[in-house]
């Protein structure tokens, strides 16, 4: 498509890696670089954290999804509306679709409680979709089925620090695990632990390994060493995923 390609080839510049197209930023970092008046507008929200602009933009994020999907519908035809948006934070669980209004309350309800906050108030609006998983795949957190789809997300250069932010993410996803049995949306933040120095921190080591079984992660390691026997691509957070639990 047309207008499709000339989004992906528009160039955007950062501060680190320079040119590039948006596509490319897009693939990266999530959220191409975004000026207004030549001023990144991650470094104008960072600037302007201590004032009261979470309110604002959680309704803001509400009300314009009917004019943004209004201006493009004539250029894109995936759903693909939201073209400009800032860094934001996001973590998402699947809980039974009994569960799914408990979930979506306590989310509300914490983030109510943040109004007040001077450290971190959550300024995104909580989503939810139904899915219909598939058996398509060895590796996947849950069984094929209708699942509830739960997320919880927010900007970061709002709060007053990461540590302000992290808090209250593990508020929702000690719940959402603990007591609706949800499982992580693998390819967004998850496993919040606090560390002995009192921090909180994602993608905690005695957390991922309990995703998968142990036939999953048997199966998937011998797929995995017969396609990759120099272990080339065995690095990183994936393979913490196919570790056994100590």
């Amino acid at each position: 498509h047309e207008e499709y390609e000339k989004l992906m080839n528009m160039q955007v510049k950062d501060g680190i890696h320079g040119h590039m197209t948006w596509g490319e930023a897009a693939r990266r970092d999530g959220s191409p670089p975004i000026k207004i008046a030549s001023v990144d507008v991650n470094d104008f929200l960072g600037s302007m954290k201590r004032l009261p602009l979470a309110r604002v933009m959680s309704k803001q994020a509400i009300v314009q999804i009917p004019n943004m999907a209004a201006k493009l519908n004539g250029k894109y035809n995936d759903g693909f509306f939201l073209t400009h948006s800032p860094a934001a934070l996001a973590a998402a669980y699947f809980v039974h679709p009994s569960k799914g209004f408990e979930a979506m309350d306590f989310l509300r309800r914490v983030q109510l409680n943040s109004t007040n906050d001077k450290d971190f108030m959550w300024n995104l609006p909580g989503e939810f979709r139904f899915i219909n998983v598939q058996d398509s795949a060895v590796l996947q957190p849950v069984e094929p089925g209708l699942w509830f789809n739960a997320q919880m997300i927010s900007f970061a250069d709002l709060a007053k620090n990461d540590q302000a932010w992290k808090k209250d993410f593990k508020l929702v996803e000690d719940y959402w695990i603990n007591e609706l049995g949800a499982k992580p949306h693998m390819g967004k933040l998850m496993g919040f632990r606090e560390q002995e120095d009192g921090d909180v921190e994602p993608f905690a080591d005695e957390y991922v390994c309990t995703i998968y079984s142990s036939e999953q992660k048997q199966a998937f390691s011998a797929y995995r060493e017969q396609m990759d026997p120099d272990g080339l691509f065995a690095t990183g957070l994936g393979m913490k995923f196919l570790l056994p639990c100590v």
